[in-house]
């Protein structure tokens, strides 16, 4: 479930940027999207609580990160990043990410920094599951900072059944249960937004929520984006564009939700 990602302070938040290459070339991402970098703001360099110190004390102008649609391959890094972030009944298992990165991977995103073995990073829980970037960079690895995982429904909100998965889904073709996601539905459920606790109060989690409603706005594949949130969480969604719907029904991980929404507003050609 989402937690508290987002910069306490905005003098203390990185600032996100289209990075040269594609300024100067109009190069995209794998997937087709532009590529961004953070840069370094010219005050509140200072971290939030951090779980490792050497980490702690390097400043975010020494990340290179750009986000990209998640895979199957990045299995491992989506499961370190979730059990470094959540309590143990609020994680997504495993299985559930099999299923969603099988299912509709162009649903989730990841942050990413690219760096060698010898930087901080180095550090990080989801390093030691990293991939290099590219062929021509094998020394590098393609590290996992902060994700969005999500699926489709047919309801206006995140729901139980939404959340969970065919048991029988890996021998199906078409998957019109309730349960899990559904190809039809016009709404995006976000099961988890999570980034690394050594970046806590950075903006990671701010920075890859609005590139990844910005790419939903842009797809038109659905109405609307909903998640479930803590009371705390509230005025923090209300700021990137959310709706407060009131109390959620859902039990998952002791209850106690509430239901936000965001409405996805077509973009008119040349606006």
């Amino acid at each position: 479930m989402p937690r508290d990602v987002f910069g306490r302070d905005p003098k203390d938040e990185a600032q996100l940027t289209a990075s040269p290459e594609s300024q100067n070339s109009g190069a995209t991402g794998q997937e087709g999207y532009n590529k961004f970098i953070i840069h370094r703001g010219d005050e509140g360099l200072g971290f939030g609580r951090s779980m490792n110190p050497e980490v702690n004390n390097k400043a975010l102008s020494d990340l290179h990160p750009y986000v990209q649609t998640l895979s199957l391959s990045d299995l491992e890094s989506c499961v370190a990043l979730e059990n470094a972030t959540f309590p143990e009944h609020e994680r997504c298992t495993r299985e559930k990410f099999i299923y969603r990165l099988t299912t509709c991977p162009e649903l989730s995103l990841g942050l990413f920094s690219t760096s060698a073995p010898d930087e901080p990073t180095a550090l990080l829980p989801t390093y030691p599951h990293s991939r290099p970037p590219d062929s021509a960079s094998p020394t590098k690895k393609s590290t996992l900072l902060a994700q969005v995982i999500a699926t489709k429904c047919a309801s206006t909100g995140v729901t139980d059944e939404s959340m969970e998965y065919p048991s029988d889904w890996r021998a199906r073709v078409l998957l019109s249960d309730r349960q899990g996601h559904q190809e039809h539905g016009r709404t995006i459920a976000i099961h988890s937004l999570a980034a690394l606790p050594e970046y806590k109060g950075r903006g990671l989690g701010k920075i890859i929520m609005k590139s990844y409603m910005q790419r939903m706005e842009t797809s038109g594949i659905a109405d609307r984006i909903a998640l479930l949130a803590h009371d705390h969480l509230i005025n923090y969604y209300e700021a990137l564009g959310f709706q407060c719907i009131g109390k959620s029904a859902v039990q998952f991980g002791g209850g106690e939700w509430v239901n936000m929404s965001y409405t996805i507003t077509e973009s008119l050609p040349g606006s």
